[in-house]
């Protein structure tokens, strides 16, 4: 572990996790176990003490990129900031609007 990291773990030793260090921990960890790369965070939910993350990512790219396929991974994080577990929950073309 870096310096960097150690002085975050010190800071937040003994405090509840905030949404944003959950967010950035998801992305982290799943980034370290899927080769896709990651878009961005559209979604967090938290529910005693433990975090949901939904990250978006470009699951097969194209040119141009308007028709990337795209997916939703969930994230699940414990109360300590590391994954229990993530799934896709759902592959769709960059742009497309969900209907109602």
């Amino acid at each position: 572990m870096g310096d960097a990291d150690e002085q975050v773990d010190d800071r937040t030793r003994g405090r509840p996790l905030t949404a944003t260090e959950a967010a950035r921990r998801a992305a982290e960890q799943l980034s370290q176990l899927i080769t896709r790369e990651l878009e961005s965070i559209v979604g967090i939910r938290s529910e005693d003490g433990t975090f949901t993350v939904v990250i978006e990512v470009v699951e097969d790219p194209h040119v141009p990129s308007s028709a990337d396929v795209m997916a939703e991974y969930e994230v699940q994080l414990d109360a300590g900031g590391e994954l229990t577990s993530y799934r896709r929950r759902s592959r769709y073309v960059r742009g497309r609007t969900e209907e109602g």
